[in-house]
């Protein structure tokens, strides 16, 4: 089952907060019928992943999560609060400069299709959407709560990431109890995308143990 979250794709829910996403997963596996399964999630999608697994521990099994933050650190914030004006410029290019900027800092640059794909998806997005989610992502702190996480979770970033610090992910490793990480070298934050025979093989391995 792949989801489209709330807002993207052609899933509706621009109004709903980030923080009830979790909801909405589990609702989706009961409408599903689905009493317990694995989780894979890239960023917020992984977060919400991780929210799930520490507040409805019966309904994941396995989680994987790749290339996401409980808490950014101060310098950190700081620059995706300044990400998040460049999605509502009013200005032509806007939203290509808020693409372009985003694609530099998660390592993507170097891979032509995969980023003309994000800058075709940064043309058609709500732009209040995706300001309000970058707001609410960046306040989210779900550092309290890992530590519930009982699902074995495998962590996983790219090694050239800048989105996503290394910090972070060390962090969670170390909240979560039954944890192990994983990097990924000449890969950015799309790492599925850039290197997907490696993903998967890392992937299929972690599932099956």
């Amino acid at each position: 089952v792949c989801l489209e979250l709330l807002g993207h794709g052609e899933s509706e829910g621009l109004d709903v907060s980030f923080a009830v996403y979790r909801d909405v997963l589990a609702a989706l596996l009961e409408h599903l019928d689905i009493e317990t399964a694995d989780m894979c999630g890239l960023s917020k999608g992984a977060r919400v992943g991780l929210d799930l697994a520490a507040q409805m521990p019966r309904r994941v099994r396995r989680l994987v999560v790749v290339n996401a933050f409980a808490r950014l650190g101060p310098p950190d914030h700081l620059e995706r609060a300044k990400l998040k004006r460049y999605a509502l410029l009013g200005q032509p290019g806007g939203r290509q400069l808020w693409a372009d900027r985003l694609i530099g800092l998660m390592g993507d640059g170097d891979y032509s299709t995969i980023a003309n794909g994000f800058r075709r998806a940064a043309s058609q997005f709500n732009a209040a959407h995706i300001q309000g989610l970058f707001s609410e992502r960046i306040e989210y702190d779900q550092r309290a709560v890992l530590s519930r996480v009982m699902a074995p979770t495998l962590l996983m970033r790219g090694m050239h990431d800048g989105f996503v610090s290394e910090y972070c992910v060390q962090k969670m490793h170390k909240l979560i109890r039954r944890s192990s990480m994983v990097l990924l070298r000449n890969t950015g934050h799309l790492l599925y995308l850039e290197q997907p025979a490696v993903f998967n093989q890392y992937l299929s391995t972690f599932l099956e143990e």
